[in-house]
């Protein structure tokens, strides 16, 4: 049988595979999976999810993604998952509520009821784990098992189905007692949710100025609009936000709706490197102060502090303090060089 031709499969075969393929691969059969974890074991830099020898300390530097993708397959359905944590040795690195999280993140309710009730992962380190995944993945079903079973939630949970646009779990959620709070309308409004933005309000849902600056750096000048028609409160923030977006659309018409501004505006709009933002603000009179210079060297954004000074923005020795702190050594020769202060000469005059 060809699968008895060890050499062939880790030295042609399994290497056009490639690393990183062991949900896929191991999923075959058992001797495939051991096949597998040799060719790992004989190549130099062996992938992420066979280092099952690494310490616990060495997994929890491992971002999110590479270890998330690989649960993500290995826990969609129960046969690969039950055939992943069949492991006589113990050494399998997520038998912990975070794997628990990660099965609640796919959304297999089956899984997640197997693995809970096979006390592989301790429902106590969950916490808010699973309402929080359910509520950012959109997964009705296990938040409404994760209650039942004593999961904790709080206003996190509708915060992050707002965010995610989940009205469903918002509703469930808020009609089962879930706290929230202004975070709620603000994320709906940042991310252009106006459905979950409008039922929200209709139940109670408080929100504050910060709803429309998050509309307004979102760039979503409808949600905008219908929050400020409903009475929403709004401030300088709004158009603070807007400048730092790049949405000179929405920095238009807040400002001919009579939204205030003050110098952030200009300190935002050049941080972020936006000139035409920039140009418009001051041509409608924008104040500007020392922090738009320091922004634009910080940011990088050579051009716009040349204009800016070309202008008479004032600057200070936050400017060559900011252009050192980015890295943009280009920035700080020329602030130097055209009089720019600086802390230690300040200090001495």
């Amino acid at each position: 049988m060809l699968l008895d031709r060890k050499d062939v499969w880790i030295g042609k075969i399994l290497p056009f595979v490639g690393m990183g393929q062991y949900a896929f691969v191991s999923g075959v059969n058992k001797q495939l999976n051991q096949l597998y974890k040799e060719y790992g074991a004989a190549v130099k830099d062996p992938p992420r999810v066979m280092k099952s020898s690494e310490s616990k300390q060495t997994w929890q530097k491992i971002s999110a993604t590479s270890t998330d993708t690989f649960y993500g397959n290995t826990f969609c359905n129960l046969t690969l998952a039950k055939f992943w944590l069949d492991d006589k040795s113990g050494k399998n690195h997520m038998r912990t509520g975070e794997a628990c999280r990660v099965i609640a993140k796919v959304g297999n309710l089956t899984v997640l009821q197997w693995a809970l009730e096979q006390e592989l992962f301790p429902w106590s380190e969950l916490r808010f784990g699973a309402c929080l995944d359910a509520a950012i993945y959109g997964h009705l079903e296990i938040l409404k098992w994760a209650r039942e079973n004593k999961c904790e939630w709080d206003s996190s949970t509708c915060f992050l189905a707002s965010r995610c646009g989940h009205l469903d779990i918002l509703k469930w959620a808020h009609e089962n007692g879930c706290p929230w709070a202004e975070e709620t309308c603000a994320a709906a409004a940042e991310f252009g949710h106006l459905d979950i933005l409008k039922w929200a309000r209709e139940h109670g849902c408080p929100w504050t100025a910060n709803t429309c600056a998050e509309a307004a750096g979102g760039g979503n000048l409808e949600v905008l609009k219908w929050a400020v028609a409903n009475g929403c409160p709004w401030n300088w923030t709004t158009c603070t936000e807007a400048a730092h977006g790049g949405h000179l659309e929405i920095l238009e018409w807040a400002k001919e709706n009579g939204c205030p501004w003050n110098a952030s505006t200009c300190s935002a709009a050049a941080g972020s490197g936006h000139l035409d933002i920039l140009k418009w603000a001051r041509e409608n009179g924008c104040p500007w102060d020392a922090n738009t210079c320091s922004s634009a060297a910080e940011g990088g954004h050579f051009e716009l502090l040349k204009w800016a000074r070309e202008n008479g923005c004032p600057w200070d020795a936050n400017t060559c303090s900011a252009a050192a702190k980015g890295g943009h050594l280009e920035i700080l020769q020329w602030a130097r060089e055209n009089g720019c202060p600086e802390q230690g000469r300040e200090d001495e005059s």
